[in-house]
């Protein structure tokens, strides 16, 4: 094997070794999505929440005031 840079104290890259090709498909991104949970859904479910407190909150803010 050719390591690239050898000063003769350090071998740099001696055990380097190539990224392994993954394929990407429709299916796998699919399965994935389903297994780990759509980023894209949680964060509409994290804003959906969000503006459900806000607008709970200005309406108790509302009754109090009044």
């Amino acid at each position: 094997m050719n390591i690239p840079y050898n000063n003769g104290k350090v071998e740099i890259g001696k055990y380097y070794q190539k990224p392994y090709y993954v394929e990407q498909d429709e299916d796998m991104l699919a399965i994935q999505g389903w297994l780990i949970g759509d980023p894209a859904a949680a964060r509409r479910k994290y804003w959906a929440n969000f503006t459900y407190i806000c607008v709970l909150a200005v309406i108790v803010l509302l009754i109090v005031i009044s």
